[in-house]
């Protein structure tokens, strides 16, 4: 068998290349904003549907959250066993604050719409808190949800101004990996 085939490491193998530390955080950052942007669309259609699907955005976020971190865990710059307790429990928090704000609109306390909008302030702040120790892109996908839900609460035409921010969003994205690989390539 041939012994550089065995000795080769692919990129998408190694903690330390620039598809682990640029790529993915950007692809993740791309995928859980269209998906933020679908749930807003979704909340806006179909309030009390909504919360099942932003129920379901939780465990996605946590795997987000987990898999944006993983090269950094290779790299041995942070615990794996704490981060991922960190994970859960942040997640676990978060899982549990929506099924109660649910609660409260099955007693009558809040009406559609308020629950609504209530479960998007709630993931905009546990994304936003998440990105904290994760990194930025956590943030601005946390602003967004918050700045999404605000319109939404707001305004009709909310769609209009939310594909531009989203899509420079994207493009902020690209262009900061753009510099981060520059500045590991040197």
């Amino acid at each position: 068998m041939n012994n550089t085939r065995l000795n080769h490491k692919s990129f998408l193998d190694d903690p330390h290349s620039w598809f682990h530390r640029i790529f993915i955080s950007e692809a993740i950052l791309s995928v859980l904003l269209i998906l933020c942007f679908i749930g807003v669309a979704y909340t806006n259609a179909s309030p009390l549907k909504s919360y099942y699907y932003w129920l379901w955005m939780i465990p996605v976020f946590a795997i987000a959250a987990i898999i944006s971190e993983w090269s950094r865990y290779k790299r041995h710059e942070i615990d794996g066993y704490h981060f991922i307790r960190q994970q859960v429990l942040h997640w676990g928090a978060v899982f549990v604050v929506v099924k109660s704000i649910f609660l409260l609109y099955q007693v009558g306390r809040y009406n559609s719409d308020a629950t609504a909008l209530t479960l998007m302030m709630t993931m905009s702040l546990s994304t936003f808190l998440a990105g904290i120790y994760i990194g930025w892109r956590f943030i601005v996908l946390g602003l967004f949800i918050s700045l999404a839900t605000l319109l939404l609460g707001y305004l009709e035409a909310y769609i209009w101004i939310l594909i531009p921010i989203a899509i420079g969003i994207i493009i902020l994205g690209l262009m900061a990996a753009i510099w981060e690989y520059r500045k590991l390539k040197n």
